[in-house]
């Protein structure tokens, strides 16, 4: 098995597949796995998305996925699962937060503007907020190490500076076309796995799931002298904060649907300092000590990731060479353990890939 790509998505299949005891190659085109979205993201895992906090697509599966994949991989360190606060934004929201509380009661409570103050005095929740237990935040780029090292005990290999360019399927296989800085070659396997994030624009035989990018900034704060000693929680509404294992601060994002370019800039500094400033006020002068943006790359009309076969093949269904596993949007650290950790089996049974996540033409 060949695995293109070695973000979140790649690091997850490699490790599982290498674990069930299949045979894994990943390249990854950069010289560090883990350097394009996945090492931009905040790592927050809020359980409860969107502006009416909706539970994720099989959000019990999805926790325990999770905290599976980072118990086998010896890497409980990179989650922290100590729940996330959503302050509400107005009064309205304030009332279908109340309702989604009471509706999952068994992941989040409601706290009244008082009730949250007292116990969250630095975070700003004039209309009250929603805390909700189970979620955290991850350290993605500590994640992917700890996966792919975890994937090389398994006897995977991981090699950087490899890009693939295309692919020819041919006697029951695939050969991969790999670009390297000491020339061209082809890798045969028994299939191949693209996990390529941003990079799907440069292979046109993704061009029919008409993926989409949306380009992401994030900032790297250090914590201000008014917030010391302060335990703060995961923060999502006005932007979200995600305190860091290093004590410094991670603040996003921005969500750029027409960007040029991958790189930071001043306008989204002073976008994401002026959101997560009205959920703690001193982030307003905060030193920004990193800035750092990725491309989050999502199938149309739809939040969830996409896994299968890739569409407009000339095989027999189930003989596939070439699958798609990726796209995961804003939504990674509860999508892609879940769906690698089955990957193994569906491989062999790709009638059996959800509905909701099975990779399609658009």
């Amino acid at each position: 098995m060949l695995i293109a790509g070695g973000g979140l998505a790649g690091a997850c299949a490699a490790f599982c597949l290498s674990r069930s005891g299949r045979s894994v190659r990943l390249l990854e085109a950069t010289g560090e796995p883990g350097a394009g979205a996945s090492g931009a993201a905040a790592g927050s895992v809020n359980p409860l998305m969107g502006r009416r906090a909706r539970p994720t697509w099989r959000l019990a599966d999805a926790l325990d996925a999770l905290r599976w994949i980072t118990r086998e991989a010896g890497a409980e360190a990179t989650f922290d699962e100590t729940g996330v606060l959503r302050p509400a934004r107005s009064r309205e929201q304030a009332g279908v937060f109340r309702e989604a509380a009471g509706e999952h009661p068994d992941r989040a409570r409601w706290l009244a503007p008082g009730a949250a103050a007292e116990r969250f005095s630095a975070v700003e929740t004039p209309h009250g907020a929603l805390w909700i237990e189970g979620g955290g935040a991850a350290d993605v780029p500590a994640l992917i190490d700890a996966l792919l090292e975890a994937a090389r005990r398994h006897g995977a290999t991981v090699e950087t500076g490899a890009r693939v360019t295309g692919w020819q399927e041919r006697g029951g296989g695939v050969a991969a076309r790999v670009e390297r800085a000491e020339g061209r070659a082809d890798l045969p396997a028994g299939r191949l796995l693209l996990c390529v994030g941003l990079g799907h624009a440069a292979l046109g035989a993704l061009a029919p799931l008409d993926l989409r990018a949306v380009k992401g900034q994030t900032l790297r704060l250090r914590r201000p002298p008014a917030l010391e000693g302060e335990w703060l929680p995961v923060l999502s509404g006005n932007g979200y904060v995600v305190p860091q294992p290093d004590g410094t601060l991670r603040a996003g994002s921005t969500y750029e649907h027409d960007a040029r370019h991958l790189r930071p800039t001043d306008e989204g500094r002073q976008y994401i300092l002026g959101n997560v400033s009205q959920m703690l006020p001193p982030l307003a002068e905060a030193e920004v000590l990193e800035a750092r943006a990725g491309a989050r790359v999502s199938p149309p009309g739809s939040p969830l990731p996409a896994l299968g076969p890739l569409p407009g093949g000339e095989a027999n269904a189930g003989e596939e060479r070439v699958w798609v596993f990726g796209a995961l949007g804003s939504r990674g650290l509860l999508t892609a353990p879940l769906l690698a950790r089955a990957l193994p089996s569906l491989l062999d049974a790709p009638a059996r890939i959800p509905e909701a996540v099975r990779a399609r033409a658009a």
